[in-house]
């Protein structure tokens, strides 16, 4: 993978290149590597409570009223103009299935480091890349010379890979893994489904405005555990400064440990824990789509220092591969023109990580 900036990580058939879109993805990618080689990181704040604001799902998922749904886009419209992140409650995801997972979760990374490396990311005898276990230090997701302190193991579904295509822990190890796992992938996909109708509302367009590009999505479920560690400038990040390539990031945390740039302040700010969220943040793909509008927001990932690890679940939801993304209508007008060419996924962000 020759990307160092973007979080997210994709093998995807690309049918046209970035040449022929009119779209330079590597020099994007450049460009922001450059930016965030640059970010001052020393110093986070603790979050004021409209730092990352609280968006409460469950009256628009209980009554699917209009009414309720123009006060979810109006509340998402200013996270994602003004903050980029924001916690969602009421999503219906119940804690025991979050509990269940994270239980499994822990499981497998307590498993002998020889049985996870039988399953090893881009080992030349798995046929797909970008899926299986990511180790510790690993210089991946995203890149930098000392390696991330954290070690994964991911998970990918798009238009053309199912569940059977990926790579397993042996079942006789972690006999309830997969079915676990596969349950809660089942349900963040249908989760980030049940939010478009509000970013479709949030950007003044028909509620249904990204459902056919969301027919089939590729999306990335990564389980991640961040050992404790000693304060250590060699070890500063669990996952180094970047910013995400999807459409949306619902994350799912045990223990606080993300932090976060605020637009608004100017300063990095430890993002809390709200018991039962997840904390959504915009991805490139979306604020591509919006023609800049929505901030795609750059963050990171400490460890703990002392005795106890943390663990954390990202689920990366992009569009279709292959779905071709022209400016949201309501993003550009003359005064205001298109940013980028009409592009794929699979042409743009996929192209940047060296896919």
């Amino acid at each position: 993978m020759t990307a160092v900036y973007f979080a997210n990580h994709t093998m995807i058939r690309t049918d046209m290149s970035s040449q022929e879109s009119g779209f330079d993805p590597a020099a994007k990618e450049q460009q922001l590597r450059s930016e965030s080689e640059q970010w001052d990181t020393s110093q986070p704040e603790a979050a004021r409570p409209d730092d990352i604001p609280t968006i409460d799902l469950e009256a628009w998922f209980t009554t699917g009223s209009d009414e309720d749904l123009d006060t979810a886009a109006e509340q998402l419209r200013s996270a994602c103009e003004e903050t980029g992140f924001f916690s969602i409650i009421g999503h219906q995801i119940s804690s025991q299935d979050m509990d269940a997972t994270f239980d499994q979760v822990r499981q497998f990374h307590a498993m002998p480091i020889e049985h996870k490396r039988q399953i090893l990311m881009d080992r030349p005898d798995w046929p797909v890349g970008g899926m299986g276990y990511l180790p510790l230090k690993n210089r991946k997701l995203p890149a930098r010379q000392t390696g991330n302190v954290n070690e994964a193991f991911i998970i990918k579904c798009d238009d053309k890979l199912g569940m059977d295509d990926n790579q397993w822990p042996d079942p006789a190890f972690l006999p309830e893994f997969r079915a676990r796992v596969e349950r809660y992938a089942h349900q963040m996909e249908a989760l980030g489904k049940r939010m478009l109708p509000i970013y479709a509302r949030a950007l003044d367009m028909p509620n249904d405005f990204f459902d056919q590009a969301f027919v089939n999505p590729l999306y990335r479920l990564r389980m991640t555990h961040y050992p404790a560690v000693e304060a250590d400038p060699e070890n500063a990040f669990g996952i180094a400064p970047h910013v995400d390539t999807s459409f949306c990031t619902i994350l799912a945390q045990d223990r606080p440990g993300l932090s976060v740039f605020s637009e608004r302040r100017q300063v990095w700010v430890n993002a809390p824990v709200v018991e039962n969220s997840f904390i959504v943040n915009t991805g490139e793909l979306l604020k591509q789509w919006t023609n800049d509008r929505f901030l795609s927001t750059r963050h990171f990932a400490n460890n703990n220092t002392g005795s106890e690890s943390r663990y954390s679940i990202p689920f990366f939801f992009n569009a279709n591969p292959h779905h071709v993304m022209s400016c949201i209508p309501s993003c550009c007008s003359d005064e205001n023109p298109s940013k980028y060419p009409p592009i794929s996924y699979a042409q743009s962000q996929a192209v940047a990580q060296g896919e």
